[in-house]
């Protein structure tokens, strides 16, 4: 190689040198962008994968709430159920109620009507007891019909709030005492234990209706002895009806209290009754601020339980 030559190698090797350089920082450059690219890819991958969680957490969101709506779709159609139960048991002694009603009515209007046709059709060669005979009759089949009237206006007074209210200071022993001479049958085998001095505030009707709803009930479903117990318990008055029959079955409890309720039993097979008495009660004893309740009778036998508001002479 000439002297001549050496500047042009050396011009030729900065060229490539150059060259090289600038190669080197296009593939720097490239893989620059490569490594943004792939952190694009990754960034567009995290947002696809937190968009799937997104979309996961609401399918399972959308899941939960269609399982809560079949839950309550569920809670709903049981609802149902038993609304249609209750309503059929309702139909059912409702129907049960129309038969003994007009049974009750009937009845004693047809005897009604035949001793009263009979007297005005004989009235002159009837004896004297006779005449008192029929027109005792009458009176007792005209007094069952009121009493059925009056249990029917009684339960729509007291569904329709219109309860006629007068509250007064009564001594319970006497009260009873009345309940058990108005009473029919063997009321005056019943026993008291209830202290002279017990007063309770209450309407002397209501607690009258009460009381007898409660000794018809032991005479008609139960058996005697029949007994009545009252003592103050607190700032009430408990009084309890207790007979010794078969007593209520448990299935029936329940129910006891409610409109035309009647346990299917021998005894109310053989007694017929509308179902309203208890219902009654029960309306009664609330509107006067108590409550009505059942509990057997141990050894055997039924215990009727009525609480009342307890008073003194002064009536507070």
């Amino acid at each position: 190689m000439t002297s001549a030559e050496t500047p042009v190698l050396e011009a030729d090797g900065g060229a490539g040198a150059a060259n090289y350089t600038k190669a080197i920082l296009n593939i720097l450059d490239d893989l620059g962008e490569e490594r943004g690219r792939q952190a694009d890819s990754q960034r567009a991958i995290l947002n696809v994968l937190e968009d799937i969680d997104a979309e996961k957490a609401q399918l399972e969101a959308t899941q939960k709430a269609i399982l809560n709506i079949l839950d309550d779709f569920d809670e709903e159609r049981t609802r149902v159920k038993e609304a249609n139960a209750d309503l059929q048991a309702i139909n059912e002694a409702m129907r049960g109620f129309v038969a003994v009603a007009a049974h009750d009515l009937r009845s004693p209007l047809a005897t009604m009507v035949g001793f009263a046709s009979h007297l005005t059709a004989n009235w002159a060669t009837l004896n004297e007891e006779d005449r008192r005979n029929f027109v005792a009759a009458i009176e007792r089949q005209s007094q069952k019909m009121s009493r059925l009237v009056d249990d029917i206006l009684t339960l729509a007074s007291i569904e329709g709030g219109g309860l006629n209210m007068r509250p007064e200071v009564i001594a319970l022993r006497e009260a009873i005492d009345r309940c058990l001479d108005a009473g029919d049958g063997d009321t005056a085998s019943v026993s008291v234990s209830c202290s002279p001095d017990l007063v309770v505030r209450a309407d002397p009707q209501h607690l009258g209706r009460i009381l007898g709803n409660y000794v018809q009930n032991a005479f008609k479903y139960g058996q005697p002895p029949v007994r009545i117990e009252a003592a103050r318990v607190g700032d009430v008055v408990e009084v309890r009806v207790l007979d010794h029959g078969p007593g209520v079955p448990a299935e029936f409890v329940p129910r006891l209290f409610a409109k035309f309720a009647r346990a299917d039993t021998a005894s109310t097979r053989v007694e017929k009754g509308t179902g309203l008495g208890l219902s009654i009660v029960r309306g009664l004893a609330e509107a006067n601020g108590g409550q009505a309740r059942y509990e057997p009778n141990a050894p055997n036998g039924a215990c009727f339980v009525v609480r009342l508001r307890h008073a003194d002479r002064s009536g507070r």
